[in-house]
């Protein structure tokens, strides 16, 4: 049998596990983007780091296109010429040449570009720069210059341009306030671009966290946010009609004369797991809704959506959030239908026909749907492996939410992309009314055991009881192996803060190094893990934690730079809270005595790490 191996060089771990076929290959594709003329779709292949290119007449991928690490979102400029790709690892902007099907050159910008939008005369493009929390601005008529950033709030994902090319909009996937916060949210941010600034945020009447898709119904006067809704201050006793999570829709009026308005996308008895994509239709009056988590559509009639919220008294509308009924019991506004393939994350619309585009991670495949009846009328292959090993068989499963009981989330509804939401829960694995910050998955097969008090003795008997006790159903024993296999590789990221070109640490990170040591750090998190495993009390138990609950487990300190708030409660914001306020005993840490220098520079080495 073959063999496969993924090697953690930087960490000096690696892990190796059986593939059956050496050429496994997937496509994954995440955006696409359709020529104005109707002729062709570019997707945009996150895994292949490709971009295929597709002729609308035959249906067939034409060619594909090499354009760099990581491609997320895209973007076409005006006449069609050049695509404008975002590339995620390599903290860049690939300009393709689409007559030529190459890829020209590529123009940094901030930590991981998510998405793009471009100004109507087509000179100036805007990345969302989802680690470094701000928006690049680059001047296309001078490449040579230096982008301009705004900064913003934290992990910015997809963005939307006003037709004006005045005001860009901003979703954001992940709070910013500590956990232990009631009210914790995230919000759309509003960004007047001839001042350069954030003008206004824009929050939900309930809960908002992963935010991912965006669009301006311009027509109604809205924009258009999807994103989850997490019930985290209840115990997630059960499931039944979104006790843990709902799925959910924005509409923030783009006067900001008008509070916003949030719907269920939830059908009372069926969730609607991870809304992604979105897009409106040609005419303006349908808006259209990605569920990656069930592989559906939500097609929204947005006239009746828009007559419902007029004649709606503001007491209904503030409690829209939480009504399950709201939308599914007035009249014909939201149906949904299949999407015609698995894990839906982008979606187009043709300007010419009004046929609507589809790109699905797991089955490598566009598909596309008729502009009226939104029946899949054509699958394009987009040539990766027929079939799913075991490693993406797993990561399929970690991101599906048909398994759930009613379809209300999936693993990756509290573990984005493995990782962590920033929100506490009051799981029932260490009794009731003591919740605890959501730990990231990366590692965690070499950092048992799992959970903030060590309940579960490993990652594997964690993914099993997660399941089974989050979302209430029995996975056959394969299906959890292929599960562990994906996340014993799924790799930490190197952080790009504090790092030369080369990937060594900058002088600061060197600095903090010394200090990590001298302050003790290192006793409970030597390298490379940067923990030892063990369960210490380090003075952290809150009014919330039970009594015997004083001792939690010591976590890695990898991909620190991204799983804010910390400590084991997630009280603490930023790393210099976790140094200074939440340590005045010196328990995890002698910092008490550091000067304001030395604790940035040991800042800037655990934001290298």
């Amino acid at each position: 049998m073959a063999r496969w191996a993924i090697s953690l060089m930087f960490i000096g771990l690696s892990v190796t596990l059986s593939r059956a076929d050496p050429a496994v290959y997937y496509k994954s594709p995440t955006a696409l983007a359709v020529s104005h003329d109707g002729n062709w779709v570019y997707v945009a292949n996150h895994t292949a780091d490709s971009v295929s290119v597709i002729r609308t007449g035959s249906g067939q991928v034409e060619t594909e296109i090499p354009v760099g690490r990581g491609p997320k979102g895209v973007v076409l400029s005006p006449d069609s010429e050049i695509l404008y790709v975002a590339l995620s690892r390599d903290h860049a902007v690939g300009i393709v040449n689409l007559a030529q099907r190459r890829l020209l050159r590529s123009i940094a910008c901030g930590y991981e570009p998510w998405d793009l939008a471009l100004s109507p005369d087509g000179r100036t493009l805007y990345t969302s720069n989802f680690i470094s929390n701000d928006i690049s601005v680059i001047d296309l008529q001078n490449p040579a210059a230096r982008s301009r950033r705004i900064q913003v709030a934290r992990a910015p994902s997809q963005v939307a341009l006003s037709p004006d090319g005045n005001t860009l909009w901003i979703n954001h996937f992940m709070a910013e306030q500590p956990a232990t916060d009631p009210r914790q949210t995230t919000f759309v941010s509003q960004v007047d671009l001839n001042r350069g600034d954030v003008v206004h945020k824009h929050h939900s009447p309930g809960n908002m966290l992963l935010n991912t898709g965006l669009t301006l119904a311009t027509e109604a006067g809205y924009v258009c946010s999807v994103h989850v809704r997490p019930n985290f201050n209840v115990t997630p006793t059960q499931l039944h009609q979104g006790w843990v999570h709902n799925n959910a829709l924005t509409l923030i009026p783009i006067d900001s004369q008008r509070e916003p308005v949030t719907v269920l996308l939830d059908h009372v008895n069926s969730g609607a797991a991870n809304p992604h994509g979105v897009a409106m239709s040609q005419d303006g009056t349908t808006l259209l809704v990605g569920h990656r988590g069930t592989h559906e559509l939500s097609v929204i009639d947005m006239d009746k959506l828009i007559a419902l919220l007029d004649q709606s008294p503001p007491d209904v509308l503030a409690h829209a959030s939480a009504n399950l009924g709201f939308l599914w019991t007035s009249g014909d506004i939201i149906r949904r239908v299949p999407c015609g393939g698995l894990g839906p994350k982008g979606l187009a619309v043709c300007a010419q026909s009004g046929r609507i585009y589809v790109a699905n991670y797991y089955s490598d495949t566009v598909t596309v749907l008729h502009p009226e009846t939104c029946e899949v009328t054509q699958t394009i292959d987009l040539g990766g492996s027929p079939r799913m090993d075991q490693i993406r068989r797993g990561e399929f499963l970690f991101n599906d939410g048909t398994r759930c009981f009613q379809r209300w989330l999936s693993c990756t509804s509290c573990h984005p992309d493995a990782r962590a939401d920033s929100v506490n829960w009051d799981l029932l694995n260490d009794g009731m009314r003591n919740p605890k910050n959501a730990k990231s998955l990366i590692l965690s097969w070499a950092t048992p055991p799992s959970m903030s008090l060590g309940v579960r003795a490993s990652m594997e008997v964690a993914v099993e009881k997660g399941f089974l006790f989050i979302q209430f159903v029995t996975l056959e024993e394969r299906d959890l192996e292929a599960v562990r296999a994906y996340l014993r590789v799924a790799e930490p990221i190197p952080s790009p803060w504090h790092r030369l070109a080369d990937g060594s640490p900058d002088l600061q990170a060197q600095r903090g190094e010394e200090v990590f040591r001298k302050a003790g750090c290192a006793e409970c998190h030597p390298a490379p893990l940067y923990t030892d495993m063990r369960m210490y009390d380090v003075g952290t138990q809150s009014n919330r934690d039970f009594e015997q609950h004083n001792v939690f487990d010591t976590p890695t300190l990898i991909e620190m730079y991204r799983t804010g708030p910390f400590l084991h409660d997630g009280r603490a914001a930023t790393l210099h809270e976790v140094l200074t306020v939440y340590n005045p005993e010196d328990r995890h840490g002698r910092t008490s005595h550091l000067t304001d220098a030395e604790i940035d520079d040991l800042v800037a080495f655990l934001m290298s790490l």
